[in-house]
This record gives structure tokens, sequence and C-alpha cells, in this order.
């Protein structure tokens, strides 16, 4: 998690370190006065350097925001005891303060770092004649024991103020950079990036329930956020479902190691089959350690968080952090999935209402068209040599209708093909091309052609404008389109049989607004020669 006090504990430490340097410097000058030039020194300069940090914060422009001040603050109690006499027990009150900031501010780590090196300096000068005394008895070694014992003691107290300092600063940062009217996937994306560099770890995951239709949002500290694909998010569910509602500790170890593999905090203990369930898991993120901190609220779960790290040295601080600010991370989740869920009813109902909108002015003159050719028809006799031009017109413009009442009632109860309508929608105008110009047209492509509505309507532009080129500057009696799409490329090619009709081939061009289009795209056209007549054009365009 993110290192260091926050500004307010800055000056919180500030303020004290003044007070202390002011009332050490009158008290050990006042005990026993100054022997020499260097101990004044010493207090004086101490006592500048907090008023001038004390003056830093103040002005909130910190200069020094390291863990080194704490240092500074220690070395300065221990120099201060061993050239002052009289006092120096009193001195030993002043270790409290750096000792259990650090640990608040920097982690429980640093904190006994620093208890230490003060119980050596506290030690240094003691440590001969407490070999002389040992002989004696425990009992004039008791009061050096204890301190060297009591110092590194007070930074582990100080953990729960350290998780709870941790935990507020995730909370409100995370709250100040993320704004669910985003949507779900953009504010988890960012929020599980966020806690990828936090906790310093090589993957975080957050796994919604499938049943929620919302995706799976993973975070590496190379590739940064992204979608999970729904197999893999059904993987990484079925791995969790057997994982208590507590928060879980796995570390993968050899086969040799004694060191139990799975840890739960706060809860009882697992089955084998959650050990299993954790180490199919690390296999499949490629980490050797993992936290999963479950979402759960009101006895139901919401989802899990996955930390993992590449070594099986993880940080326990983490999962403690994750876990007390669980609830506030659900609910900037929860809140996300509203915006979504809001955005969808919305589109809904006007979806609905652009629908009625079509159904009495778009519909109206098309139905009209479509009884005037049919009266027309009627009163044709079926000997007339315009019959068959009437009957197929007539036939175009129901099948036109039928096609604005599919579109009307997709659009009114949102249950249309959606992003599949485009492999019809060609189907249906190489048919009426094939009728209206004598050109067949021979589609190959599977049923479902997955697209963007987006991308859908362009590639359509492109298809038209390929058989308008087609049948304006060829003499093709007969095309072929080939629709396909895998690894994210969406591929056609359009190919007329002009050039075997003539026995020569064609003319070299390039047809330009269709290269312009792909390449807005982020495509590629190229114009091909398969059996070195006919000229085919290929568009690839990624999805």
């Amino acid at each position: 998690m993110e290192e260091g006090p926050s500004s307010e504990m800055r000056r919180f430490s500030a303020g004290i370190r003044v007070v202390t340097a002011l009332m050490c410097t009158v008290l050990l000058l006042a005990a026993d006065g100054p022997e020499g030039g260097l101990p004044t020194v010493v207090l004086v300069a101490y006592s500048l350097w907090s008023a001038w940090l004390l003056w830093a914060e103040a002005r909130q422009r910190p200069r020094i925001t390291g863990v080194w001040p704490f240092w500074v603050d220690v070395v300065w109690s221990c120099a201060a005891m061993k050239m002052f006499a009289a006092g120096s027990s009193m001195m030993l009150v002043t270790l409290v303060h750096p000792v259990v900031l650090a640990s608040i501010g920097f982690g429980v780590g640093s904190g006994v770092v620093l208890a230490l090196l003060a119980a050596v300096g506290i030690a240094y000068d003691d440590f001969g004649r407490w070999m002389q005394e040992l002989p004696e008895g425990w009992g004039h070694a008791l009061p050096l024991l204890l301190v060297l014992g009591l110092m590194p003691a007070a930074a582990l107290l100080a953990q729960p103020m350290s998780v709870l300092r941790h935990r507020q600063a995730l909370v409100v940062g995370l709250e100040a950079q993320l704004d669910p009217r985003r949507g779900f996937e953009a504010t988890c994306g960012e929020l599980v990036q966020r806690l990828c560099k936090g906790t310093h770890a090589d993957v975080v995951a957050l796994v919604p329930p499938t049943r929620r239709a919302s995706p799976a949002m993973l975070a590496t500290g190379e590739d940064g956020s992204f979608r999970a694909r729904a197999e893999v998010h059904r993987q990484l569910e079925t791995l969790l479902a057997d994982v208590p509602a507590s928060p879980v500790s796995y570390i993968v170890r050899r086969a040799w190691d004694p060191r139990r593999r799975l840890r739960v905090h706060g809860g009882p203990a697992p089955g084998r089959e959650v050990a299993a369930a954790l180490a199919a898991l690390a296999r499949t993120l490629d980490v050797r350690s993992l936290h999963v901190v479950p979402l759960t609220r009101y006895g139901q779960r919401h989802g899990h968080f996955v930390v993992g790290y590449g070594s099986p040295r993880s940080a326990l601080q983490d999962i403690s952090v994750l876990s007390g600010a669980a609830p506030d991370l659900l609910r900037i989740v929860e809140q996300a999935a509203l915006v979504d869920q809001l955005q969808d009813e919305s589109a809904s109902l006007e979806r609905a209402r652009i629908g009625r909108d079509l159904h009495d002015s778009a519909i109206q003159p098309y139905l009209g068209l479509k009884y005037a050719v049919e009266c027309l028809a009627l009163r044709t006799s079926p000997d007339n040599e315009a019959r068959a031009d009437i009957d197929a017109l007539a036939q175009l413009v129901n099948n036109e209708v039928s096609s604005l009442r599919e579109l009307i009632s997709s659009l009114r109860t949102g249950a249309g093909q959606g992003d599949n309508a485009f492999v019809p929608a060609v189907r249906r105008q190489a048919r009426r091309f094939a009728l209206l110009f004598g050109i067949d047209v021979d589609i190959q492509s599977p049923e479902h052609l997955p697209t963007t509505r987006a991308l859908a309507g362009t590639l359509f532009h492109m298809v038209n404008e390929a058989l308008n080129n087609i049948r304006k500057h060829t003499s093709a009696q007969r095309v072929w389109i080939a629709l396909s799409a895998d690894t994210g490329v969406v591929r056609m090619s359009v190919r007329d049989d002009a050039a075997s009709r003539q026995g020569r081939p064609a003319n070299d061009f390039r047809p330009t607004s269709l290269s312009e289009r792909a390449a807005e795209l982020g495509g590629s056209l190229t114009v091909a020669r398969p059996n070195g007549l006919d000229t085919e054009i290929q568009i690839e365009i990624p999805l």
C-alpha cells in the first residue's frame, strides 16, 4: 500500500518533535549543564531542525517526507542520553514518538528497525557494565533487557494503527480518484490497476459473480488493466467457489517445505479442496503467492479481490488493509454497476420511444408503397410483360417492410439480433442487388459474425460500395463475398468474374474510398488476382 504518513500525521509529528526538543533542552541544561560546547550544539541544532520541519509543514510545503527524520530523532535521543549523566532515563520516553509514528506511517518493519537501532544505541555504553554485573545475578541486567525488548514491542503494538492508517488512505484516495459514473468496466479497471500499483503486486483481479453480467477485471504491472474473457471469468469463479467467507492467503511451496501453504485470517481452517483450488488459481494467474479477499454484505457474496505476487514472500499487511477496506471497495463496485444498470434501462426506454416514432413515421410511406404496388399487380393481367417486374418490385417492398418491422420490434423490446445483425443484412442486400441488376452474389459467411453496431454499419457500407463499383465499372455477372472473423480481426473479400469473361486481366486499380475507410478503422485493403485474372479486394479490420 501507499507508504508514508499523511499530512495530518506529519504536522502532528512536527509539533511533538518541537515540544520534545524544547523540553529536553531546558531540562538537560538545567540538570547538570553542558560539559563543553558539543552538547549545546547538539541540543540547539536539533531544536532548530525541529522548528524548520514544523514551519515547512505549517506552510504545507514539506521538504522531507521519508523515514529518515525519525532516524534523526532516534540518533539525537541516544546521543543526548550519552552526553548528559542526569535525565538519561527520562530520554527513553522520547524514543516512543519516532518508533510508533514510523510504524504507523511506513509499516511495522521500519518501526522495528528503528527500535533495534535505539536499543543498540542505549546498550552501547552499558554493555561492558552489564557483562560485569551478569555474574551477580540477572536482576542487575533486567532494566537493560527490558529496554531491549520493549522498544521493538512498541513498534509491533503500533501495527493496528498502521493498518487503519493505510486502509483510510486507500479508501480516501480511491474515492477521490475514481468516478463510478464512468461505468463498471472503466471504474473497476482503474480500481484494480491502482491496487496493483499500491500493493506492488504482479496481478490483481476483481471477480464478480457471472450471474450479474459484470466482467472480471484484471491488472498487471506490465499490461495495466484489461477485461477478462468470458471463459476466463467462469474459470476464476469456479476456482473461488469453495473459498471461505474470510480472507485467505496461499503460498506455493516446495514439496519438501513443511510450512503451511494455506492460511485463513479470522475463520476456521478449510478443507483440502480449497487448497487445491487456490493452487490451481495460482497456476492460472502465474504467481507464487496470493491473497483472496471476499466481498460480502448481508451474508451474500458479491465477488472476490485476488492479489497475486510472483514471490512467495507476500505482504501480510496488504490483506489486512484490503479486508478492512472491502466494504468500501464493494460500495464503489456496486455504484459503478448501478450506473451501468441505469444506463441500460435508459437505453431501453429510448429504444422503445424511437421504435414508436419509427412505427408512426418511417414505416408508413413504405406501407403506402406496398399497397400501391400490390394494387398495380392486381390490375395487371398475368400475361402482361411487366407483370414479372411488378411482382419482383412487390416482393422487394414486402422484404423492406418486414426488415423495418423487425428493426422496430428489436428497438422496442431490446431483444433483437444486436451485433449479429450484420450477416443477415448483407444477405438481404445481396438478394436485392441480384434482383435489381441481374448480377448473382454468392455470400460465404458464418451464421453469426459478432461486431459492434458502428463497425457493422461501416462494413455494410463498404459491401454496398464494392458492389456498386463492380456494377458501374465492370461487366461481371457474378460476385463472391467472403466474411470471417478470428483473433480479433474481421476479414472481408469481394471477387468478381469480369476478367474471366473477357479472357484477359482487368486494369490495375485501387478503390480510394474503400482504402480510406479501412485506414480510418485501423485496417488495411489489398488488391489481388487469385487466379491470375479476376480481381479480388481483401479487407482486414481489427475488432
